[in-house]
């Protein structure tokens, strides 16, 4: 029997209801204000996880105690961002991979498209995934480098101008 305290990971992947953006490099706006708001509201809540967005997709991987993730996956759910909601995987781990992020946010595509090529599909789409491909997924996000900079990076440049960021970036 679990207990509410002990360790669950769990998987979703969803879609986007907001509009894909075009023409423009960078994290989309509606992630970035969903991955600053996650990892404030995570390492308040002792969780973490990684989240990837492609495709108008989002595959999201949670890890805490098990009442602390079912609480916040029951609150994903509702939230007016995303539709078609699915579930992928509640399993019981016995220690934290992401114990160090409060939300790694992987936009390096080499990462997931390596994952993607070792399981044979074409592109990413999380409502195809396995709990194999979530597996391998996760224990290569855990590798790849968090883009948080990347996030960092264009609210700085869109706040001071993307001259003057490339000028403090280059010299």
């Amino acid at each position: 029997m679990q207990t509410a305290r002990e360790l669950i990971g769990l998987s979703y992947c969803s879609t986007a209801t907001f509009p894909a953006r075009t023409g423009s490099y960078g994290v989309h706006p509606e992630v970035n204000r969903i991955l600053m708001h996650s990892r404030r509201n995570n390492r308040r809540l002792q969780v973490g996880g990684v989240l990837h967005f492609n495709n108008g997709r989002f595959f999201q991987y949670i890890e805490g105690p098990a009442d602390v993730v079912d609480c916040l996956y029951a609150r994903i759910c509702r939230d007016p961002r995303h539709q078609d909601v699915q579930r992928l995987t509640r399993r019981p781990i016995g220690s934290r991979r992401f114990q160090d992020w409060s939300m790694k946010f992987v936009a390096v595509e080499w990462v997931v498209d390596e994952v993607m090529r070792r399981h044979d599909l074409p592109e990413f789409d999380p409502y195809r995934f396995t709990p194999a491909i979530i597996d391998d997924l996760v224990v290569s996000c855990t590798c790849a480098p968090d883009d948080a900079a990347g996030i960092e990076v264009a609210s700085t440049a869109r706040s001071r101008g993307l001259k003057g960021w490339l000028h403090r970036l280059f010299g």
